[in-house]
């Protein structure tokens, strides 16, 4: 745990998260958990199914899933 050389695809994505979403809602994160954790359950949502990603081709995880496994995802 907390070894970047161990979990290297865990520590990037802690960092993305940090740097895209955290940052910006630190207010909310202090003042108001409720409304922090629904903003991420968004953040996470789109970062998921709409945002680009540069390792997958500029797909998102689930277009690169349904074009990798040619299947609908369930979620989406």
């Amino acid at each position: 745990p907390k070894t970047p050389k161990m979990n290297a695809h865990n520590e990037r994505f802690n960092r993305t998260i940090q740097e895209e979403f955290v940052e910006h809602h630190l207010g909310d994160l202090l003042d108001n958990t409720v409304l922090f954790n629904h903003k991420l359950m968004d953040y996470l949502a789109w970062y998921n199914v709409q945002r680009p990603h540069w390792a997958l081709d500029l797909q998102s995880p689930l277009q690169f899933l349904m074009v990798t496994y040619h299947q609908q995802c369930n979620m989406y």
